[in-house]
């Protein structure tokens, strides 16, 4: 039943293999052909490795706190490293609210020329015959 509620820029909280703490993430990308999705992290501050790194940075979207009520201040939403996952796996995470369409707009921006996404995933996630 989640399928028909998921669509680009649901919010959930999870946990994460080799993350101590509960992790937000952004839906980016769906693809009903496989049954998957693909998300980014939503972090209260940027690394401190990526902060020096500026090709990592370039893939950092601000997101302001005011804005979203699962927020308490600013944060940063990392495009550069993208998680597929299937959306069973969403059932064990919690919804949390939805980016609005400016935000999503520019985080989807940003994870499309973020080359990390090959070409077919890119075609499977966003384009719109395939993907939601």
């Amino acid at each position: 039943m989640l399928e028909i509620f998921l669509s680009r820029g649901c919010v959930f909280a999870g946990r994460f293999r080799g993350i101590d703490h509960e992790k937000y993430f952004v839906v980016v990308g769906i693809s009903g052909d496989t049954v998957r999705c693909c998300s980014v992290f939503i972090n209260s501050n940027i690394p401190f490795h990526i902060r020096n790194n500026a090709a990592s940075l370039s893939m950092q979207v601000n997101i302001k706190g005011v804005k979203y009520d699962f927020l308490t201040h600013d944060s940063f939403v990392s495009c550069g490293n993208v998680q597929k996952q299937p959306v069973s796996d969403l059932r064990k995470c919690r919804y949390i609210g939805k980016i609005d369409d400016s935000d999503l707009n520019n985080i989807l921006e940003t994870v499309i020329n973020s080359g990390t996404l090959t070409e077919k995933e890119i075609i499977l996630y966003f384009t719109p015959e395939y993907g939601k």
